[in-house]
């Protein structure tokens, strides 16, 4: 099915708007990351990318571009991210973003938008690392992040995602897609409660005690996501694992 991993992640997207997916975060986010990375390690070959993305609204926008400029410079010091002078369009629409490194291998990028028939300003706050990041360095910045987020009052939903190539004795053959998702589950002390799968693509949407955090999906509390993607000129499989669930393309 051609570009099915594409398809999945729409389908995701489309749902959490159908019913309304609300993340409920705590105080333990940060060793929650570190379990995540820790945890999918052993499955994935050490060259990966990880991904902190906190998402929220903020102050008022209305659609007016000055006030996304000043909402957009105001977070930028806030996060000690070099104020950007104008704004970008993003899929035909003005946006604020500004990017930094805040550590080796590591840049944060902060994101303003106003979405149409919204007042506030709707925020992404994101890091991209790759491997050569120390994960307690990423760590540390989410701890940190989060408590100026709080001191800011924004109020939104953190996700954590790794993705990588899986790693020798997996991609050997000797495990499907489907068992390498059924012993990541079994590591997370996770069960299945949604799937998706096609030709080349393996998704499942776990609950696990592992994580306090979590998302609803209709009446299920969903707190993990798994997707193996075989690439179809390579033959590698592309492995992402995500808290609550994955939101970036797998």
């Amino acid at each position: 099915m051609q570009k099915s991993w594409l398809v999945s992640i729409i389908c995701m997207s489309i749902i959490s708007i159908i019913f309304g997916w609300v993340r409920h975060a705590d105080a333990q986010g940060e060793q929650e990351a570190l379990h995540l990375l820790n945890t999918v390690k052993p499955y994935m070959t050490s060259e990966n990318q990880i991904t902190f993305k906190y998402t929220g609204y903020y102050g008022t926008c209305s659609g007016v571009a000055q006030d996304m400029l000043q909402t957009g410079k105001k977070l930028s010091h806030a996060f000690g991210i070099p104020q950007a002078e104008v704004l970008s369009e993003s899929n035909s629409h003005p946006t604020y973003t500004a990017k930094s490194e805040v550590v080796p291998g590591a840049v944060v990028t902060v994101t303003v938008a106003s979405p149409q028939g919204q007042t506030a300003c709707y925020v992404v706050l994101r890091l991209d690392a790759s491997h050569e990041a120390e994960r307690s360095e990423l760590v540390k910045w989410q701890e940190q992040a989060g408590e100026q987020l709080k001191k800011l009052g924004i109020n939104g939903q953190w996700n954590v995602m790794v993705q990588g190539y899986v790693n020798g004795q997996e991609q050997s053959g000797q495990m499907s897609s489907m068992e390498i998702v059924n012993a990541i589950t079994l590591a997370f002390k996770g069960k299945i409660l949604e799937n998706y799968k096609d030709q080349n693509t393996v998704s499942a949407s776990l609950a696990s005690k592992e994580f306090h955090s979590f998302v609803k999906s209709g009446i299920q509390e969903v707190n993990l996501q798994v997707a193996l993607h075989k690439e179809s000129t390579t033959g590698k499989l592309r492995l992402t694992v995500g808290t609550p669930i994955i939101t970036m393309e797998y």
